[in-house]
């Protein structure tokens, strides 16, 4: 059996998308479950969370990057910086965290985001992913 927290090797989009579906979802229901009924214990999980996805976030871009992999890897730095600062900052205020209401600490989400759909959908040369 493949190892899916393993930081080596490449994915395909495919792979990434199911690993994600497949690990995220369930974990994302426990995060809000674990929030409502305690705030801190979810914030805990969520990072715990955040590593798990982000083994398959480093492996999509290891495939992606492969010719420009220092490119690729100042890009998914810079996102994992910018998730942990969002977790820390809703960790710390906690009324924020709780409110339904945006927050512009949230338009950080967006450069995440279209490095996501970008690693998602972009074609790699690895014809054989060992991942």
């Amino acid at each position: 059996m493949k190892n899916w927290f393993n930081y080596k090797g490449t994915i395909s989009g495919k792979i990434y998308l199911f690993r994600g579906l497949v690990v995220g979802l369930p974990l994302i229901i426990i995060t809000e479950v674990l929030t409502g009924v305690n705030y801190y214990a979810g914030a805990v999980f969520y990072f715990l969370l955040l590593f798990a996805l982000f083994s398959f976030r480093h492996k999509r871009m290891s495939a992606v990057f492969k010719d420009k992999i220092d490119t690729g890897k100042k890009l998914f730095y810079i996102t994992v910086a910018i998730d942990l600062i969002i977790a820390l900052y809703y960790l710390i205020d906690v009324e924020s965290g709780l409110s339904e209401e945006f927050s512009y600490v949230d338009l950080g989400e967006i450069p995440i985001f279209i490095f996501i759909i970008y690693i998602l959908f972009k074609n790699s040369d690895i014809k054989e992913h060992n991942g």
